[in-house]
């Protein structure tokens, strides 16, 4: 799911769209996405992850988004800017961007490769979700992608990134799924093995700075998981 973007599935986009055209129509505010990205104490990637903030911003406000919200007031001016530059330039919307029915609901099968690393990265995020949720938290800092080469900020996740995570990995297993990148039929099996393998990723990642308690709480998320995951393909 990591190929498919608002920007990029035309299903996506003409949400937004419609949105803003239903927002409009009935003098509401039409509010944009939440940019996720939480600070980081190295500036080079507080730098990155402004510039990603300012182009998905700039994109909603280009489609008649006026305001939008943020993970983390760190990064309130980058998500601002946008908003504030096409409204000084005396843009408004067009008349056809106020009408929802320019904006179909198209429900065509969106274009990106199904791989297993993309199975492995929804895993670690629902291992890390419920890590959070076992120590009473709604939402974490998760960073996908933990222990790979390569510089980004860590995403707000919630309850909503763990269940897209859990119905996406039983779909795979469904439908017996073929990854691309390793030719490797989706199964109960291997989602389990890939459970294993990353919560002890995870728990080798914390070093001498983990607690024993952290450490029972990802393996009880990683059991969690895994029944979770299985509930979804015998619903």
């Amino acid at each position: 799911r990591f190929d498919v973007t608002i920007q990029n599935t035309e299903f996506m986009s003409n949400i937004f769209r419609r949105l803003v055209a239903i927002c409009l129509k009935h003098n509401a505010v039409p509010i944009g996405g939440m940019a996720t990205a939480l600070p980081s104490r190295d500036e080079e990637v507080n730098i990155e992850a402004a510039k990603s903030i300012k182009s998905d911003k700039e994109w909603e406000a280009k489609q008649g988004f006026i305001r939008a919200w943020v993970a983390h007031i760190y990064h309130m001016d980058p998500a601002a800017e946008p908003f504030k530059k096409i409204h000084e330039s005396g843009w408004v919307p067009t008349e056809n961007m106020k009408k929802p029915d320019n904006y179909p609901i198209k429900i065509e099968k969106p274009n990106g490769i199904l791989t297993k690393e993309g199975t492995r990265q929804n895993i670690r995020t629902l291992i890390e979700y419920l890590e959070a949720w076992l120590n009473g938290r709604g939402a974490k800092g998760i960073d996908r992608l933990a222990g790979k080469p390569g510089k980004r900020p860590a995403l707000m996740e919630d309850l909503a990134t763990a269940r897209i995570s859990t119905g996406q990995i039983a779909q795979r297993i469904i439908h017996k799924s073929i990854s691309e990148d390793t030719e490797e039929a989706h199964s109960k099996e291997l989602v389990k093995e890939l459970i294993v393998s990353e919560t002890e990723d995870i728990i080798d990642q914390l070093g001498e700075t983990g607690s024993d308690e952290q450490k029972t709480n990802y393996n009880k998320a990683s059991k969690i998981a895994m029944h979770w995951i299985k509930n979804y393909t015998e619903f």
